[in-house]
Parts: C-alpha cells; structure tokens; sequence
C-alpha cells in the first residue's frame, strides 16, 4: 500500500496543495514508518535533505487522527536563532493543518510567550532546554505537559558532549516520570561520526529505537583558499570575496568577529553580525539581511552553524581553518541549497593552516566526522537535579533522594557512595539540612541559589558574570566580560561595529552604562573569558593531516601556487609518520639537542602530556606544544628520544586518577555548580571529561614509534 494514501486527508491536502507534492520522500517515508510504530528514531540526513518536514508529518498525522485537548509534541532546539528559522516552516504545515504553536526561548518578551497556565492548549511548542525547564519548574505551568507524546531534538549532535546535553536527558526522563508513559524521541541531525552511540544516548536501554540514514547525493561543491598572514589584505581580500553576495563570513571567537566587523563596514555597504553577545535585536537584523536586496555579509560564529535555511545565500567564508570535520560540514551545508553549488572560501594565515583545511575537506570526502563522547561525570548537573527535586518540598529523606535522581539516565551508575559524600557536603556547607531523616534546602542555598524564584536552577551553562551593556534610555546593546568592563570609566571602545564610550559599572546589577562615542585610531575591542571558542584543531583533523603527511601528498587538487605550499611544508618533515602512533625523534640544535614527540592528539591533549612529561623531567628541560607535538629542548645527548619513550611508556601504566593529581587543579567555577561538590568529584570530572585521561591512556598504550 502507498504510504502517502494512509495520511490523515488534511495532511494529504498539505502536501498536495500547501508543498506540491504527491508522495513522500525517502527519509520522511522510512521516518514516518519508524516514529509511527513507537521507536525512537535517530534521522541523519544531509542539510536541505528534509529532515524537519519527516520528523513533523508523523506527529502531525498522529495528531489528527487521534486529537488531543493538551500540549502533544515539543521541538527543542539548541540554538534560538535555529528556533527562528524553522518557525516560518513548522508554522505554515500547522496552519493548514489546523494546529497551534507555541514558541518559549530566551529572547521572547514577556507579552509574546503563550501562558500555559490557561484552559487555552496548544499542540507543539518550540523551546531550548532552559526555557522547558522553567515551564516544567513551575507548579502552574507543569500540569500542561501530562500528555506529551513526542519530543523532537533537533540538530541532536550538539546536545550530546555538553552538560546542556546532560539536563536535556533528565529533562525527557522527569517528562515521562510526570505522566508514566514512554514518549517517542525524534533526533534530528546531519553530521555525526558514531550514530549508534548517538541513539543509544538519547533513547536509552530497553527501548525501541531506529536510525535513519540517508546518504548524501553527490553535489558539486566549489572551494576557494585565500593564504594571506596580513589582517589588512586578509580584510581587503574577504570584501572582495563577498561583494555583491549573500556571504557568511563565520570565526571561531566573538572577538575575532568583532575584530572584523569594523574594517569590513569600511570595505562593504552591508554588514551584520551576529555571535552570542550581541543583543537580539543585532541577531534579528542579521537574519533578516538575506531577505534584501542586493549583497550582504553576516559576520557570525557557531550561532548561525546549525539547521539555518538561508536560501538566497551565495557564499560561505571561513576565516581560519576550520576546527572540525563537523563543524566545516555544518558551516558548508549553509550553502548550496536549491540545487546550486556549495561555495566555501577559506582565508588562512600560513601553509600549516592550509596543510589543516585540506585535511578537513579530504577527512570529509572519506566520510569521517568526529564521534561524540557524552559526559562520564556529570556530578555537577545533579546538583541541579537535586536542588529542582527539594526546590518547595518539606524534606525528602536519603532512600527517596537516591530512587528520584537514580532514575535520571545519567545518574542511573553514580556508586552510592558518591551521593553519600555529595549529601553530607552540602549540610557541611550549609546548602543541605537535615531533619530527623529528611534534607531539606539549606539557608545558604536558599541565599545563593533562590534569587529571583530559583532562576540559577535552569540552566548548567556556567555563569560568565556578564554585564549588560544598556544605553541611558534602556536600550540593550548586548553582554560585555566583567574583566573587559573593569577600570575607570570614560574608556571608549568598538563593540558591533559601532563606537561606545563606558559611563558607569553597576556591580549589583551586572550592567555597564554606555553611550555612542566618536573616536579616532585604534579602539579597544570587547574580549569574553571562556566558551569563545578558539584555534584548536579536533583530534580526527590532527591524525587527517597526519595521513596526508604519511601518504607525502595532498588528495585535494590545489592551484600550483597552494598545492606547492603544502609540499614544502611536507618536505620539511620525517616520512615515517603512522597515524595513531606517537613518534618520537631526537633533533640537532645550535647547543645540544631537541626531543620531538608528534602525537597529532590536538592541543589539549598535548597540553596534558607535556605537563606529565615536564613533571617527570629534571627540571632544566623546557617545553612547547602545539595541537600536532611536543618539542622538548636541552638535551645533551642524541639518544634523547629513548629516554623520553621510556617516561611515555611509564606513563601508560599510571591510574586516571593519580595522573589527574598531578595536573592544575581546575576552578570551581569551571562548572555551573561546580563549587557545591567536593574536591574528589571535580577531581574525578577534570579527569574524565576535562582532561580525558583515559583516552590519553588508550593512545599511549599503542606500541611508540621511536627514530634512531
């Protein structure tokens, strides 16, 4: 039987007359038959492959043939802009079909969101996992969400590695706890190295699930490389690049778009940017630039990575080599949507970075996307957990705290005896007392964390101690680092491309008052502590340029100019490279001699091992790493590299933990909540998720490569 003639008829009439289509598509067929017989389903399918409309004609269809009086289905996002950009397409399917949305995210005012508090329902609400956990936190929200039947993870490869990724897991857990059914999950997603883990992380064990897995079909897809070490010319090269199109001009850093945004409004009519810090309306108006007439060019970062359907754009722009497999994947599916070529331009500074991004694309034509690695510890978001559990209750006892938080997936192997050690902690601290054989919330959590109706609780991103940047009127302009703010006032600086001088700094408040300024030369320009990103290449792009270097050529084919640029930085290295394998070599130098250790792990990796291996040296020997080695200087004999072999093979017989003890001792601020565990636990987290010690570990106990 056709699938198409089992739809609901007002879905039929939708596809028929609303997208003109007369039947389904590969993967929203097999996704509907999936969803359909109750699996979670993993769709992976290239961008522009379709994957919204087959994870919603399900539910739609489910919907009409079986009404409901109450909220059915939740889309969640990871990215707000993303939320914005399917709006318009999930709005129009549920227009002709009669059924209602509702959108609830961070930069929805007050007066816009839908109150889900009132008799009034609707069918699917579009959301991020912080504004969900309001509504599920709040008594006269939560009742709303009792008959959920679907939850659709869209772009779900961006959830899996990061502690947001942790509370969305608990957050589909405490849903069907509320209302003791299972709920079908949907996850959407167009790259990912290790789908089976992916399913499994997000479905769960004992559950029904399904992978989907369209190819990509072959499109042609058109790269460009600009080699250039000077800012200026690279500016002057990018606008020449992106005159007259609709570009993407994306960086790895906030600062890095801010660097950009004034030089390039001097070059070019129309530019936006668009990045985390900026305010919502700056994001808006970035978006909306591609519905205009005539070029523009939207300098971004990852916020406009995922999921973004821009169709009239011509160009994409990469300044820097790219960091991932993914991420280059993502940032290319921008473009060559309708059946036109993908564009990407690359501007780097030197051949090494060239050497990178030809390794990024090659890695790509191989297939071979970064896997993902949910988070081992997550002890901190069960301290959320925990405080959400005993948030407006009298007393839980230690049996009953054990049973609601060990239900929670990513609590379900935490030993005992760290609940224990977490549990008498917090009373010792006073965010935890106790009544007889209850716990109760303390008086100092009720201080710290209880503000403004326990707001600290709805979120695992760590707080970067923002100040908003307000004009006098109120207006706005975005969030500036504290350290950036700091200092007298009076200062002026550049921040989204516009002049601004700073008036005053409200510590309590968190708000830096500003006005527009004029100001000649060079102005100082906003910098953000942590989450900004950064040079570092993944560890799959380090061992992709490692078997270019193994294999002496690049598989690309480069112009004679680039292509000569990486032969000479080939030509300059050792030809017994074997990806996988750490080699190590003993080097002349002008005094003595160098040790090299070529790992291709990446630059925290490497940053790791250099600080084991200095701990094991004399002390007169110094260190450099970068993403690819580690050069160790000062040696007096050639027959260094053995003595440094023999420490690495030590190495690969120490405990994760007794390594972790010899590395810096990582803030407590570097996890929401990360100050309310004990020194153990973020001993252990540093280790398993920070560090990554065990995949050190696996690395070094591959046999060396040692040149004599």
């Amino acid at each position: 039987m056709n699938l198409f003639t089992t739809l609901h008829p007002t879905l039929q009439e939708l596809l028929l007359t609303g997208l003109g289509w007369d039947n389904l598509r590969p993967v929203q067929e097999e996704t509907f038959i999936s969803v359909s017989s109750g699996a979670d389903t993993l769709v992976i399918a290239p961008t522009a492959g379709g994957k919204t409309e087959a994870a919603f004609f399900p539910v739609i269809d489910a919907i009409l043939k079986n009404p409901s009086e109450s909220l059915s289905v939740i889309y969640v996002s990871p990215l707000k802009a993303l939320i914005n950009d399917q709006l318009d397409r999930i709005t129009f399917m549920c227009d002709r079909t009669g059924l209602g949305i509702a959108v609830q995210h961070g930069d929805v005012s007050a007066r816009d969101r839908f109150d889900f508090s009132t008799a009034e329902h609707v069918d699917i609400l579009l959301t991020t996992p912080e504004s969900l956990e309001v509504l599920l936190s709040d008594a006269k929200t939560k009742g709303a969400f009792a008959n959920i039947r679907y939850i659709i993870i869209d772009e779900i490869h961006a959830f899996m590695e990061s502690d947001r990724g942790v509370h969305l897991r608990c957050l589909m857990d405490r849903l069907e706890l509320f209302q003791h059914k299972q709920i079908t999950r949907i996850g959407l997603s167009a790259t990912v190295g290790n789908p089976e883990e992916l399913l499994g992380w997000f479905s769960g064990p004992a559950r029904k699930k399904h992978i989907v897995q369209i190819p990509s079909p072959p499109a042609k897809k058109q790269f460009a490389f600009v080699v250039e070490p000077d800012f200026s010319r690279q500016v002057r090269e990018i606008a020449m690049v992106v005159s007259g199109k609709k570009a993407l001009l994306f960086t790895d850093s906030r600062s890095l778009a801010e660097r950009l945004i004034v030089p390039l409004r001097a070059e070019l009519p129309s530019v936006f940017i668009h990045h985390s810090s900026v305010s919502p309306e700056d994001r808006e108006a970035a978006e909306l630039s591609f519905e205009t007439e005539g070029g523009t060019c939207v300098i971004c970062t990852s916020t406009m990575e995922l999921g973004i359907d821009i169709s009239k754009l011509d160009l994409v722009v990469q300044y820097g080599a790219p960091r991932s497999v993914s991420s280059f994947l993502q940032r290319l599916g921008r473009t060559g949507r309708r059946g036109n070529p993908a564009r990407m331009t690359f501007v780097i500074e030197n051949a090494c970075d060239l050497l990178s991004t030809v390794s990024v694309i090659e890695a790509a034509m191989n297939h071979d996307v970064e896997s993902l690695r949910a988070p081992a510890c997550p002890y901190h978001v069960l301290i959320q957990q925990l405080f959400l559990l005993l948030k407006g209750n009298k007393g839980i006892g230690y049996a009953g705290i054990i049973s609601s938080l060990r239900v929670l997936t990513p609590f379900r192997d935490v030993p005992l005896s760290h609940f224990s050690a977490i549990l008498e902690h917090l009373v010792r601290e006073n965010y935890l007392t106790r009544s007889g054989d209850l716990f109760l919330i303390g008086t100092r959590a009720e201080k710290e964390l209880g503000r403004s109706n326990w707001i600290a609780l709805i979120s695992v991103i760590p707080d970067s101690g923002g100040y908003l940047a307000v004009l006098p009127d109120g207006t706005v302009v975005g969030t500036l680092d504290p350290r950036f703010v700091g200092g007298e006032p009076g200062k002026t600086f550049s921040f989204t491309g516009k002049t601004w001088r700073l008036l005053y700094r409200d510590d309590v408040h968190k708000r830096a008052l500003i006005e527009p300024a004029y100001a000649k030369g060079e102005l100082k320009r906003p910098f953000w502590s942590g989450g900004d990103g950064g040079s570092f290449a993944s560890r799959l792009v380090c061992q992709s340029v490692a078997a270019t270097l193994e294999r002496g050529r690049p598989l690309l084919p480069l112009p004679s100019e680039q292509k000569e640029m990486v032969d000479e930085v080939i030509r300059m290295l050792p030809d017994d490279f074997s990806p996988g394998k750490i080699h190590i070599r003993t080097e002349p130098e002008l005094n003595g001699y160098s040790v090299v250790v070529s790992t291709f792990l990446g630059a925290r990796a490497n940053q790791v091992l250099a600080g084991l291996l200095k701990n094991r040296l004399d002390g007169k020997h110094s260190l450099c790493s970068t993403q690819f080695a580690i050069r160790i200087f000062d040696w007096e004999s050639p027959h260094a590299g053995e003595v440094v072999a023999g420490i690495l093979e030590e190495l690969s017989r120490s405990s994760v933990l007794s390594l972790a003890e010899e590395l810096p001792r990582l803030p407590e601020t570097t996890w929401k909540f990360g100050e309310l565990l004990t020194e153990e636990l973020r001993l252990e987290m540093a280790a398993q998720d920070y560090y990554d010690i065990p995949g050190l570990l696996t690395v070094l106990s591959v046999p060396l490569q040692l040149s004599r």
